[in-house]
């Protein structure tokens, strides 16, 4: 019989923090008329996807919740079931948003919208493999799709594939070196494997390209903290702070290496402020 032995809180807490990097999360609103994915990575990113962590992970975010878009007043009412779904996954209704989409691919298989839009929200609800078929059919349809790409690489970190996603958004960056989001999806693929030095320069590339991307400063924090590059990690989680004041883990971040740096009184300040923004 195997025992068990029993952690300290912050003892988990550590255990968590090397476990690495997780994949984005994914929160979603309308944006004239059309579905918007936005995660706490690179702006503007058409197609992304979650992966939950655990709350007191200090080394991967907490998915945060999607945002409640009531729809404005006077808007019309949804007619088709496209509609219906992007106003349901508008509202954080994810499951009936991805009925809905099923229905609109009953009756017109071919349409990519519908079919992407139900990838993204089978690995939001945490069907990684139910979204990579999905994804599959929608390059079938148009292989040129890198949004798509990203989108597919993203899922396969989702379920644990990591040196698959690290192919196909290698792929991505060898025709498109600029990629913003496949620089960032490319960082928390090889973190997630341990991989830190191997991440910081996609997360460096990704500030580069995003200079207000708060995510990718707090992964580099991270990561820097990993290798033991104190000074670089609490340059990188300070902008972090800037970029995001009120986040929970950034601040929890940034007390990590304050008191590695010997700086104990800041540090509880940190953990103090991430305690009261998380509710605990």
């Amino acid at each position: 019989m195997t025992r068990t032995r029993r952690l300290s809180r912050r003892q988990r807490k550590r255990n968590a923090h090397a476990q690495g990097l997780s994949a984005p999360s994914t929160n979603q609103r309308h944006t004239d008329g059309t579905i918007v994915y936005r995660y706490p990575g690179p702006k503007g990113v058409p197609f992304e996807i979650i992966e939950d962590s655990a709350p007191d992970s200090l080394g991967a975010p907490p998915a945060e919740p999607v945002t409640q878009v009531e729809p404005a007043p006077g808007s019309p009412v949804p007619t088709t079931p496209i509609e219906a779904a992007r106003h349901a996954a508008a509202r954080g209704e994810q499951r009936r948003a991805a009925a809905l989409y099923r229905d609109a691919l009953a009756s017109r298989p071919g349409d990519v919208r519908a079919r992407c839009g139900l990838a993204i929200l089978l690995a939001e609800i945490g069907q990684f493999e139910a979204a990579l078929e999905e994804f599959d059919a929608c390059l079938a349809q148009d292989p040129n799709d890198v949004a798509a790409r990203v989108a597919r690489a993203a899922a396969l970190t989702g379920a644990g594939r990591f040196r698959a996603a690290e192919e196909a958004l290698r792929e991505v960056l060898r025709n498109d070196p600029s990629n913003t989001e496949a620089h960032f999806g490319l960082a928390s693929a090889v973190a997630r494997r341990g991989l830190w030095r191997d991440a910081i320069p996609h997360l460096r590339r990704t500030i580069e390209l995003d200079s207000s991307c708060a995510a990718a400063y707090s992964y580099l924090g991270d990561a820097l903290n990993h290798v033991d590059d104190l000074d670089g990690a609490l340059q990188a989680y300070q902008r972090a702070v800037e970029l995001r004041p009120n986040d929970p883990r950034v601040l929890r971040g940034l007390g990590v290496v304050l008191d590695r740096l010997n700086r104990p009184h800041e540090a509880a300040q940190m953990y103090r402020r991430s305690r009261e923004l998380a509710g605990a």
